[in-house]
Formats: structure tokens, sequence, C-alpha cells
């Protein structure tokens, strides 16, 4: 086994420090978000983009789910968070998905980034929060 500090494994398998990403793009949920009572009186669509950081050298060589984060959880946990929950805010919004993210997932830091389709003649408007252990 190659010496940690050298860029090798460290005993137990996991590199000292490795940070590899998955990224999932465009989760979306129907979730009744909104300051105004005009706003929360229909689901509106947001858009959810993750980056998780974690060290995924164990599933890459072993190719066992039971090592991976399994994205179809990761997608299924947002979803149902953001569909059951009631948000008056986009921050809330990704507050919400970052702590259960961090909570449920054996990640180091993640990134999310929320968006909502809500203002005439404007894309979307889109918040990015990020957190470590």
């Amino acid at each position: 086994m190659r010496d940690a500090a050298a860029g090798g494994t460290a005993a137990g398998g996991a590199a000292a420090g490795r940070e590899d990403r998955l990224a999932l793009s465009d989760i979306l949920c129907m979730c009744q978000i909104g300051v105004t009572e005009e706003e929360r009186r229909e689901r509106q669509r947001l858009a959810v983009d993750l980056e998780l950081y974690a060290d995924l050298e164990d599933a890459g060589r072993s190719g066992d789910l039971r090592r991976a984060i399994d994205y179809r959880d990761v997608c299924e946990s947002v979803r149902g968070l953001l569909e059951a929950g009631s948000f008056h805010l986009v921050e809330a919004a990704a507050r919400g998905v970052l702590d259960l993210v961090l909570a449920r997932f054996p990640v180091r830091r993640a990134v999310v980034r929320v968006r909502k389709f809500v203002l005439p003649r404007v894309g979307h408007v889109e918040v990015q929060m990020e957190r470590s252990r």
C-alpha cells in the first residue's frame, strides 16, 4: 500500500483528503414556495442541481452500490423534501436540501443550486449555497 502523504491510499483504503464529485442536474420538483398568497396558491416548478464531494474510490474500484452514493436515493430524497414542504424563500429551500444531503449521505461537502421560474421576462431566479461537514 502506498503512503497517503505521497498520494497513495491510507490504511482502510481511503486516501487522505480525496475529494471526488458526483453531480446531479435539473432535479425537477413541484413545490409550494413564495412569500405572497398569490405565489403560494399553486405549486411552482423548481430545478435543483447538486454537487456532492466525497471519496468515491471504493465505489469506483468495487462497482458495489453499497459503497456508492445512491444518486436515485439522493434525487428521491430531495424531491420528497421539497414537494412535501412549504417554503417562503428559495434560500430556505436550498438550505433544507443542504441539511438533508449532509445529514443523510456520506459527503464531506455539498453545493446546491435551486432555480425558481417566477418572474416575467426572466429565465429564472437562482440561489447557490455550499456547506461542509
